[in-house]
């Protein structure tokens, strides 16, 4: 859409040209009245550009630029024929307006469109040709413009676009048909892959208890290889003292009978600390072999959370025995544990049968 009103340079002709009209002094009655006409039209388009620019494309087109020359030229004097003819550019502008609009004009230009239909006769003879082309073939140009428009001819291309339409329409069902069944095998895919994950979670988890177990396993098994060195180390040096001093065997003896105690007290918390650790390895095993049975039987239980339900539909008790191993806890046998009194009840014995 060309836009000659809404624009700060034509709005400031338009004032400027408004003034200019208030200065003029009419002689009769009928320049007054024009120069009413002219002052309506020219204040109008100052106060609603938008308006002007949007209902007069067809007008702006033939006549827009010459028009807003006419008003900025202050040069030339405002003699009758040239207000004669910027008149009757104001009444195209104005009938074609009318032509535009769903409603009637303001009572306004209705007044000012029946002054120049009532008054044709007082026109200078080049704006009173423009007035008859716009009264008589104005019309008939805005119509064919109108009815030649890319609008107008895609109403009359109706046919055909809704023919294109509809086979488009009918293109765009058979491609949401098939992208439907694609979707349902996607979601069907997608229902075994999550299925398939929560197994492999489930798997998971197990797999990182099972490293937990197998380093606690580690450290119990260094300790174990450790103590045997504690337990065995008093004695070997209490044997290599003696062999060392067999010459002065009284006083050895002497001084192995006051660090024999302390000795044998070293000697027996390490054996029972030595069966804590054999029995706390041997819970570790147990678990680990727990842990793996779980994860054996992840790798091939798959669908549970879909066909768990009909099968206990059909028999109530057929997987009772998978859900009580991979949801049951991780036990240990503590029925085994050495209590504390153990090592100091055999550390007792062991001192008797020596004093006897």
């Amino acid at each position: 859409m060309k836009e000659i009103f809404n624009n700060n340079q034509s709005k400031a002709v338009l004032s400027k040209f408004r003034h200019r009209i208030d200065g003029l002094v009419p002689s009769d009655d009928f320049e007054k009245q024009r120069n009413s006409l002219i002052r309506l039209v020219v204040g109008s388009m100052e106060a609603k550009p938008e308006q002007w620019d949007q209902t007069c494309q067809i007008n702006i087109d033939w006549i827009g630029d010459q028009f807003i020359s006419r008003l900025s030229d202050e040069e030339k004097e405002l003699a009758k024929d040239r207000l004669d003819d910027i008149c009757a550019m104001c009444f195209r502008f104005i009938f074609e307006l009318y032509l535009s609009i769903k409603n009637d004009l303001s009572m306004e230009f209705e007044a000012a469109k029946r002054f120049v239909f009532n008054n044709l006769d007082f026109f200078e003879h080049d704006a009173r040709q423009q007035i008859e082309f716009a009264i008589r073939d104005m019309p008939i140009s805005i119509f064919k413009s109108v009815a030649n428009s890319d609008a107008i001819e895609s109403i009359k291309n109706f046919n055909s676009i809704s023919a294109k339409a509809e086979k488009l329409k009918n293109d765009w069902e058979k491609d949401l048909e098939a992208r439907e069944i694609r979707v349902n095998q996607l979601k069907e895919s997608l229902s075994e892959y999550e299925n398939g994950f929560n197994f492999v979670g489930l798997y998971q988890g197990f797999d990182d208890l099972s490293e937990e177990k197998t380093r606690e396993k580690n450290n119990i098994v260094f300790w174990l290889r450790v103590l045997p060195v504690i337990i065995f180390l008093p004695i070997i040096v209490e044997l290599y003292v003696i062999y060392s001093h067999i010459q002065n065997l009284e006083t050895v003896i002497n001084g192995l009978l006051i660090s024999i105690l302390p000795t044998l007290s070293l000697v027996g918390i390490s054996i029972y600390y030595f069966r804590v650790l054999l029995f706390n390895y041997k819970s570790v095993k147990s678990q680990l072999l727990q842990i793996e049975l779980r994860k054996t039987l992840c790798r091939f239980i798959q669908n549970y959370s879909e066909y768990s339900t009909e099968i206990k539909e059909k028999d109530a008790g057929s997987l009772e025995k998978f859900e009580n191993i991979i949801f049951s806890g991780i036990v240990s046998d503590e029925g085994s544990l050495p209590s504390t009194y153990d090592g100091i009840e055999q550390l007792t014995k062991f001192i008797r049968s020596f004093r006897s």
